[in-house]
């Protein structure tokens, strides 16, 4: 599945070059591993240039299943950066291990990076993101999670200011930020499922694009904080990968289609 690029135009007045870029999340491997091979085999992958991944690479922990998708990675873009973050079902106890597993990812645990690809350059801030009210399972199970989260945005505050500026900016989360894209999850659950804090951080830094997984009933995969598309890049939600295509925002840039 396709979704929209986006026409910018660059500082010096020349247009941007387009950015391929493949992103998917929630694989819960090994559960959703066939339907990201299917979708990956029917898609048109010539010229992808990155791979963001949204986290809940595998379900409940199980960090070998992580194997099987950087396999399939590996087979089908050889060579193309993969960005990841970690959701919730990748455990923090396990991430060590994910981390071996899955060694040609790049993981970004409130972290950035910033690659330089035929395109340009881009700056992926990554995080596994925050929420407005911990889950009961989160309120028993991790010890100061409302403090994890306070800081967690504070942290990505600080890179989304620090790489201001410095190429087509991503912010790659798990856990969205309080948009459209809830739509079709129950709205008593959303302030479980996303952060109005992370929102307010997009509406003051304009990153070029948002991407984020979590969402498996969402039924809106595409929609603006500002003038930021956020893209759910779901795969139970979205049915498949999605292809996007990235610009860097001018002034004159047409910002939405």
């Amino acid at each position: 599945m396709a979704a929209s690029g986006f026409l910018g135009l660059a500082g010096n007045g020349g247009v941007v070059a387009l950015m391929r870029v493949l992103a998917f999340g929630d694989v819960h491997a090994p559960e959703y591993l066939p339907l990201l091979s299917r979708s990956l085999r029917s898609l048109e992958l010539r010229g992808v240039e990155l791979v963001l991944v949204a986290g809940d690479v595998v379900a409940k922990g199980g960090w070998r299943a992580c194997g099987g998708v950087a396999g399939l990675l590996g087979e089908l873009l050889p060579g193309v950066p993969v960005v990841a973050v970690f959701g919730n079902e990748d455990y923090a106890e396990v991430r060590g291990r994910m981390r071996e597993a899955c060694s040609a990812f790049t993981w970004l645990d409130d972290e950035a990076v910033e690659l330089e690809l035929p395109s340009g350059r881009v700056v992926v801030v990554g995080t596994t993101g925050a929420l407005d009210r911990p889950t009961r399972w989160q309120e028993r199970h991790v010890p100061g999670v409302r403090e994890v989260y306070r800081a967690r945005l504070e942290r990505v505050e600080q890179l989304l200011r620090a790489h201001a500026g410095r190429g087509l900016t991503v912010l790659l989360t798990h856990y969205p930020p309080r948009c459209r894209t809830l739509e079709g999850e129950r709205e008593e659950y959303w302030p479980e499922m996303s952060s109005t804090g992370l929102r307010s951080l997009v509406e003051r830094y304009q990153p070029d694009a948002v991407v984020h997984g979590h969402l498996h009933m969402s039924r809106v995969h595409r929609d603006f904080i500002g003038s930021t598309p956020v893209y759910n890049v779901s795969l139970p939600a979205v049915g498949g990968a999605t292809l996007l295509e990235l610009q860097r925002r001018g002034l004159l840039g047409f910002l939405q289609p």
